[in-house]
């Protein structure tokens, strides 16, 4: 009783060591073939901005796309994926806004969004959210 394995386990051995390697390979192809993960996939935020102004001075208050936001219809695609936080006293508890605009992290089936504008978002995903609607700043020729 010297040998214990059976006829059949070096052929078995090679199989699963083509098997292993076959498998490894395919997996370093689909992370080499994979699109990069997106900021939003990964729930990671970035800050875009400083402020001491109190938040609801970001823009206009817009009633009807607040309405809207709250019903589930105006919202960001991806909740303070790109932010401003503000500061000091007249900000107290959640002093920030999330920042969309139409074409980046905006979810508009009814088409509400204008271009040139940019939409602050606070507490989205609330039933109080507010949306403040603040036109893009216009570029000085002159500056240049």
């Amino acid at each position: 009783m010297a040998n214990t394995r059976p006829p059949f386990w070096p052929m078995a051995r090679r199989r699963l060591g083509a098997t292993i390697a076959a498998t490894c390979l395919l997996v370093f192809a689909g992370m080499v073939v994979a699109d990069p993960v997106s900021a939003r996939d990964v729930r990671s935020t970035r800050q875009y901005g400083i402020s001491i102004a109190p938040f609801w001075q970001v823009g206009e208050p817009d009633a009807d796309l607040s309405r809207l936001c709250r019903r589930g219809r105006f919202n960001q695609r991806a909740n303070n994926a790109l932010y401003i936080g503000y500061l000091g006293k007249a900000n107290p508890g959640r002093g920030y806004t999330g920042v969309a605009k139409r074409g980046y992290n905006l979810i508009d089936p009814t088409g509400q969004a204008e271009p040139d504008m940019t939409y602050h978002f606070f507490n989205d995903g609330y039933s109080n959210c507010k949306v403040y609607a603040a036109p893009d700043p216009v570029e000085d020729p002159a500056a240049e």
